[in-house]
């Protein structure tokens, strides 16, 4: 059986065709592991003066791997071009396998991440073996627990998965649990993850549509990214069942707008855990750069709404309402948002005996008032990219000013804020 390839398409995306992408392989995978030849310096800024808290370590890396976990249940991989799926048809190619070593990349890159993560905090750290092998116990069950899952067609309750393996994180960080009784949690999901592999529909099965889907989602990212507009990727509402815009005001598309976002809810409650973690791990981050950036992640979905609506003149017209007031109403709904992530982030930190400080909270306004200023920019202009000359080489500067527009607001107040506490 032969494998059809579309004429001119480089394998592995061209990183072994010896040119810049091979470049940029060597130089990524050299500076990442010229760290652990530098453990004294890496120990300075990850923990600093203080002892290191491996039960925190492994609950950061238990959380990262709930956050890769719900990444591929999205299952981003399932797709195919529409003129090489019309080939498959009628060309001895196996569509199954396809997507089955798609997956398997996929799935790679997940166990090199989280597997660097916690081999450079151990090495950093200088644990015993005893750490290393609770380590690998972890990332096995997860890699084991993701797999199953990912590899089927999405069944009832499976992205309660990753809240649970995260809920497991927080407790191991919280209750201090020695080597051996994380090697038996790292056990556990992979037996859970082994009974999950019987029964349900292979995801390599899938359908015209769902790749032709897959497809469509993929491209929107690539084109996302080509033209420095990310804001092409701000997801949809989902239908909000019973409630209605009538009367359509700006108060009630807003809070509609965050209940059809409302799947976004377990990346709330992913990111409120791995910043109350973190903050126990690498105890050298300052509050305002994790309660910042861990609110503008999580809230940034739930400003979608106002974004989709900034880039439909026809809708706002519809609306009525003026630019002044679509901007208040969504803040006060993001606002909401932002309250109910400070109250998980609060229980995450009384379970973890720890607290930020009063400074790093104001950073949560920072990001509403981040999130607000991001969706609600201009498509991007082209005419004048005002290229300036870099010691990296020529840059974009007036496309890379639209790109962030946002962000550059929350670096500004965490880096005062940060100078202040």
């Amino acid at each position: 059986m032969t494998r059809l390839r579309v004429p001119g398409r480089k394998r592995f995306g061209g990183i072994f065709s010896g040119d810049s992408p091979t470049f940029v392989l060597m130089f990524g995978v050299g500076f990442l592991f010229t760290a652990f030849f530098r453990t004294d310096a890496w120990h300075r800024v990850l923990f600093g003066p203080s002892a290191v808290d491996y039960s925190a370590v492994l609950g950061l890396v238990a959380l990262c791997a709930a956050v890769g976990w719900r990444s591929l249940l999205r299952r981003g991989f399932v797709w195919a071009e529409p003129a090489e799926l019309t080939w498959m048809d009628f060309a001895q190619v196996d569509r199954r396998r396809v997507v089955a070593t798609r997956l398997a990349g996929v799935l790679t890159g997940f166990v090199v991440v989280i597997g660097y993560l916690a081999a450079l905090m151990l090495a950093v750290g200088g644990s015993s073996i005893d750490w290393w092998r609770a380590a690998a116990a972890l990332v096995a069950g997860g890699t084991i627990l993701a797999f199953t899952t990912a590899r089927r067609t999405a069944f009832l309750f499976e992205a309660a998965g990753p809240l649970l393996l995260a809920v497991a994180g927080v407790v191991i960080a919280a209750a201090r649990l020695d080597a051996t009784t994380v090697q038996y949690v790292g056990a556990a999901l992979a037996l859970c993850g082994l009974l999950l592999a019987f029964g349900g529909e292979a995801v390599s099965g899938a359908g015209r549509a769902v790749l032709l889907d897959g497809w469509n989602a993929r491209v929107l990212r690539a084109m996302a990214v080509t033209f420095l507009d990310p804001m092409m990727m701000l997801p949809e509402s989902a239908p909000a069942g019973s409630w209605s815009l009538r009367p359509p005001t700006a108060f009630r598309l807003a809070w509609v707008g965050i209940v059809g976002r409302a799947r976004y809810a377990s990346a709330v409650l992913l990111v409120a855990f791995a910043v109350a973690v973190g903050h126990v791990a690498v105890p050298t981050l300052p509050g305002p750069v994790l309660v910042g950036i861990g609110a503008y992640v999580a809230l940034t979905p739930f400003g979608a709404g106002l974004g989709v609506l900034w880039r439909n003149p026809g809708r706002r017209r519809w609306l009525g309402s003026t630019s002044r007031e679509l901007v208040i109403a969504h803040g006060v709904a993001l606002v909401v948002v932002g309250v109910v992530w400070c109250a998980l982030l609060s229980v995450a930190l009384l379970a973890l005996g720890t607290a930020f400080s009063p400074l790093s909270w104001v950073t949560v306004a920072l990001a509403v008032l981040s999130v607000l200023r991001t969706v609600t920019r201009q498509p991007v202009d082209y005419s004048s990219a005002g290229f300036v000359d870099t010691p990296a080489g020529p840059m974009p500067a007036n496309l890379m000013r639209q790109l962030f527009r946002g962000p550059d607001l929350l670096v500004l107040g965490i880096i005062v804020l940060a100078q202040l506490g």
